[in-house]
């Protein structure tokens, strides 16, 4: 059969046309699914837009919650009207419907744990800062400290911002790859199912002339469907009533495409009022859309139709609270061009978001210069088999300056192993190479030498991209605090043993009352006092109150009341009647604090029973006193009296008789005159140490070097009779009484002069020096820190060492009356002026070399 009258057939054109309109239909088919699938594309990407802005909305709120607090502290706001907590709502809001739009991607959920838990770690940071007393202008270390723990959690906070970002970033790549393979296929396919369906018309109406305007009006038609699948895009701003509703929008911005649907372009309805040009959206729902959004904040999508000029279409919008207006998003669901227009709103919108980024980065790099922290980023160095070899620094922040003492420009480009090769040792590079390799963020704490001293670095590490992020701060006083710490819980666990153990010898109770509460504790030998076993009873004052001795249960009441009245606990003495009905006396003392009394009881009853022997002790020391008086009274008077008419006699009989007394008379008249003299200076001296007795209450300041001086005036004879040769040295000035003083040095001197060496020539060495009271090796109770060391220095005839105390008892002599005169008092004065003048003195002596005084006396 000829072509030409196959082609005619009526039969074949039937068929032709059947399957024209069957191709067609595969053609709506095709692109109703095409469209289908590029909305569902669009609602990803629209959901990935999403949660972009959730993202910055909650990490906006982090910084917000930092800022106020600083703020607060900085501006010492003592008011505290703005505070971290009004924003907790607002991020746990933000922080579920975060959640909620990752729950199909595992990734972001995993790192909102993470967020979660540096969430946790700012508030506790930040309410520790809220803590910090706002009057304040200088802050210590343990407050710095404070600070930069929210500096660290801000920080970890922005590096999981960022990884959420990354997986963002991936998602949107994703969904565009798809996008742009849907939106590719799509006119592909199209175009070729339309040059067949149009050769299929052709060969069909070849022979109909009548048909041909009506198949390129059918070509146009097609061309326009396909034209149409761009995106509308508006960006309202709200207008409300004097009640504060939104009752009206203002047009700010809408695309080109906006003129298909209105007829105008979108330059001649910017600023309109969207009542007056488009009425329509009053009625069928979308100003109601627009206003919730503006109400609540919260993105929403719905599908609406619209007429307009007697045309009518189907939108599909996702409106998005920006800034103080709504931005839509409006896919014309009745042409697929709407699908091209979506993709130049997506293309704006990454603009948006890489402005925003670059934004974000700065923000971030402001906060790495502005931390206390070292924060350093590095990139991996591998070998040929992918092995990590070292890492080389691309970021430091000028903190690590402060820390380490090296310049950034020294450390980046750098290999971390040739500027701080001691990363090995620490295991730090261990660590580095492992969270590279696995991404889990570790921690080290580790010892360095760094600017010439030796400080211990709290480093975290963290993985990003190829690279890993370095966290350092210098933790060396928390580690020497928390060496202090153990230190400090040791010795209280040593206290409490000694302080239990301490309160059992020292017969003393403590208890602890909270009035609020009410409850109480006492302490075992509490317990132990009142004769009970430890815990026997529950401590409460009504317990306690049968205890008390019927006699002092009126002050014991008054005592208790005025406690709880005006929180005061005054010292008072009582008496308790133990469990096995003995009496004791009871000393309470205590003081209040915050909601508790806390306070001792010390059992008195033998310190009381002491108290009045000692009062005996006093009655009969002042009678002894008395005595002592009347004896110095005879001692001056009476005594010496009879004395001097002996001397008087004697020297009568002397002058009178002497040449005819025979020898042996001389010698007992030459006795008796030796022994009545002997005995005055006997007298004088029992009389002088008994005056030392005496407090002296006003002190002066005494210049030793004029003490010497006048001591050599008085022994000036046997000075000059010995030839004694005098080496002084520079004496301080001291306070104390000066005829004392006088008599100190003129004992010691006079003593030095009468046991002198007939050997050799006599010397006196005197001499002064300060020493610090740790130094000084005699035993005695040192008050000052520091003394002055006087040293009185003789070659004479010295003495045993063994006799170095014995020297200074009273009547205590080394030496036969026949040999050496004296009355063995002088040593005796000596050391109690000394201590009158709290200081100290001790002798070294060696036979026939000489002996040394040491004098400490307070600087």
């Amino acid at each position: 059969m000829p072509i030409r009258k196959l082609t005619s057939s009526p039969k074949v054109l039937a068929v032709s046309l059947i399957l024209a309109i069957a191709l067609l239909m595969f053609l709506g088919s095709i692109s109703y699914k095409q469209i289908v699938q590029l909305g569902e594309s669009a609602d990803m990407v629209s959901h990935t837009l999403e949660v972009d802005m959730e993202i910055n909305q909650l990490f906006s709120y982090y910084s917000q919650m930092q800022s106020t607090e600083l703020k607060n502290l900085l501006s010492r706001d003592t008011l505290g009207i703005s505070s971290f907590e009004n924003y907790k709502p607002e991020v746990q809001e933000s922080f579920m419907k975060l959640r909620e739009l990752t729950q199909e991607n595992p990734v972001q959920q995993k790192i909102l744990l993470s967020v979660q838990s540096w969430q946790d770690s700012l508030y506790n940071s930040l309410k520790v800062i809220a803590n910090i007393p706002f009057q304040k202008s200088n802050y210590s270390s343990g407050d710095r400290e404070k600070i930069t723990k929210v500096s660290k959690a801000i920080t970890q906070l922005n590096l999981l911002k960022n990884q959420m970002y990354k997986e963002k970033q991936i998602q949107l790549e994703k969904r565009k790859e798809e996008y742009r393979s849907q939106i590719m296929f799509t006119p592909l396919m199209t175009l070729l199912l339309g040059m067949f369906a149009l050769f299929i018309f052709i060969i069909s109406f070849l022979q109909i002339n009548s048909q041909r305007k009506k198949t390129a009006t059918a070509e146009k038609f097609l061309q326009n469907i396909l034209g149409s699948t761009d995106n509308i895009i508006s960006y309202f701003e709200p207008i409300y009533s004097p009640t504060g509703q939104v009752q009206d929008f203002t047009i700010v911005f809408s695309n080109e495409k906006i003129e298909s649907v209105l007829g105008q372009k979108s330059s001649q309805i910017e600023q309109s009022k969207m009542s007056k040009l488009i009425p329509i959206n009053f009625e069928n729902g979308i100003f109601d859309e627009l206003a919730k959004v503006i109400d609540e904040g919260e993105t929403r999508k719905f599908e609406k139709h619209f007429k307009f000029n007697g045309n009518q279409f189907w939108f599909k919008t996702t409106a998005v609270k920006l800034e103080n207006g709504v931005l839509t998003t409006s896919v014309d669901t009745t042409s697929e061009r709407k699908f091209t227009q979506n993709l130049r709103v997506l293309n704006e919108q990454l603009e948006n978001q890489n402005r925003d980024l670059i934004e974000t980065k700065s923000f971030l790099n402001n906060i790495l210069e502005s931390t206390t922290n070292t924060v350093s980023h590095l990139i991996t160095e591998r070998d040929l088999n992918g092995e990590i070899i070292d890492f080389k620094y691309v970021f430091t922040n000028a903190e690590s300056e402060k820390l380490t003492g090296k310049q950034v420009d020294e450390v980046i480009g750098k290999s971390i192993s040739k500027i701080y090769p001691s990363v090995h040792d620490t295991g730090l590079f261990d660590l580095m190479v492992k969270c590279a390799n696995t991404g889990t963020i570790a921690t080290n704490e580790s010892e360095y030498i760094l600017n010439g001293k030796r400080v211990w670095v709290h480093t975290t590490i963290n993985k990003l991209d190829d690279g890993i992020t370095l966290t350092s701060y210098d933790s060396t006083q928390i580690i020497n605090a928390k060496q202090r710490l153990l230190e400090l819980n040791e010795q209280l666990t040593v206290q409490n043993s000694i302080l239990n153990d301490a309160e059992a010898v020292a017969k003393i109770g403590s208890y602890r009352w909270n009035i609020e509460s009410k409850r109480a504790t006492m302490s075992d030998n509490f317990f132990r006092l009142l004769d009970c076993e430890p815990n026997e009873f529950l401590p409460t004052p009504d317990n306690y109150r049968p205890f008390i001795h019927p006699k002092d249960l009126e002050i014991y009441d008054e005592k208790l009341n005025l406690a709880l009245e005006k929180k005061i606990i005054s010292n008072f003495t009582y008496r308790v009647i133990t469990k096995k009905g003995k009496i004791k006396y009871l000393q309470n003392t205590g003081h209040f604090l915050k909601t508790e009394f806390i306070g001792v009881v010390k059992d008195i009853t033998k310190e009381l029973k002491n108290e009045q022997k000692l009062k005996d002790k006093n009655l009969e020391l002042k009678r002894a006193n008395s005595e002592l008086e009347s004896f110095n009274r005879v001692a001056s008077h009476d005594l010496q009296e009879p004395l001097r008419k002996i001397q008087m006699f004697i020297s009568r009989i002397i002058d009178s008789d002497s040449s005819n007394f025979t020898e042996q008379q001389a010698q007992y008249i030459e006795k008796v005159k030796s022994s009545a003299n002997r005995m005055q200076t006997l007298i004088k001296y029992l009389l002088a140490y008994s005056r030392l007795s005496k407090k002296k209450k006003d002190w002066v300041p005494v210049d030793l070097n004029l003490v010497i001086e006048k001591v050599q005036e008085d022994l000036e004879a046997p000075i000059r009779e010995s030839g004694v040769e005098f080496i002084l040295g520079d004496l301080p000035e001291v306070r104390g009484v000066p005829f004392q003083l006088e008599q100190l040095f003129n004992n010691l001197i006079s003593n030095s002069i009468k046991y002198h060496s007939i050997l050799e020539p006599p010397k006196i060495e005197i001499a002064c020096k300060k020493t610090q009271r740790s130094s000084i090796p005699a035993d005695f109770n040192k008050k000052a820190k520091e003394y002055f060391c006087i040293t009185v220095k003789d070659n004479g005839i010295g003495f045993e060492q063994a006799n170095a105390n014995k020297i200074f008892e009273l009547f205590q002599r080394l030496h036969q009356k026949n040999e050496y005169s004296g009355t063995g008092i002088g040593l005796a004065i000596c050391k109690k002026i000394v201590e009158k003048h709290k200081g100290h003195i001790v002798a070294q002596g060696q036979i026939n070399k000489g002996a040394t005084f040491y004098i400490y006396l307070p600087v």
